[in-house]
């Protein structure tokens, strides 16, 4: 009985969203701006890794250019008793700006930055994946809030 209750409240709370209208606010269908043109400086592997996450839209309202200067840095945080490194620490800054293409006005500049840390392997190469793991996360938490952002100025 207790089972039946559930999935009679999960079928009427979608129900309740599917007639109220909900819309997802960072779907593509919703956005009204589109980033025709980024500018890379710094890290261009890294930049070029985020400005993937924004693509050009047909007939959007807002064409914008982002300017994208990217830093990476990888320091030793921990080491053992006998020197080898156990542990490193990962910063990645991001600094955006967001140009609009029809009036070269300024929209937003900000600098993202994101730390973290995690432990080496005894294989290198599980290393550099936790490395590019991380790394990967942290991009794609950088270019959510970019078009959170970007999604709420131009709403």
């Amino acid at each position: 009985m207790k089972i039946f209750k559930r999935i009679f409240f999960v079928i009427l709370f979608l129900s309740f969203l599917q007639s109220c209208g909900y819309q997802p606010l960072l779907s593509s269908k919703n956005q009204k701006f589109s980033v025709v043109n980024v500018n890379i400086y710094g890290d261009k592997k890294l930049a070029r890794s985020l400005a993937n996450y924004f693509t050009e839209i047909e007939n959007a309202d807002n064409n914008l250019i982002l300017e994208i200067i990217a830093d990476k840095k990888k320091l030793v945080s921990n080491r053992t008793s006998i020197g080898a490194t156990s542990e490193y620490t990962v910063t990645i800054n991001f600094n955006v700006k967001v140009i609009s293409e029809t009036n070269n006005n300024v929209v937003f500049t900000q600098n993202f930055t994101s730390i973290n840390s995690f432990k080496t392997s005894k294989v290198h190469l599980d290393t550099l994946r936790r490395e590019n793991k991380i790394v990967d996360n942290s991009i794609k938490n950088i270019a959510e809030q970019i078009s959170k952002r970007l999604s709420v100025i131009f709403s």
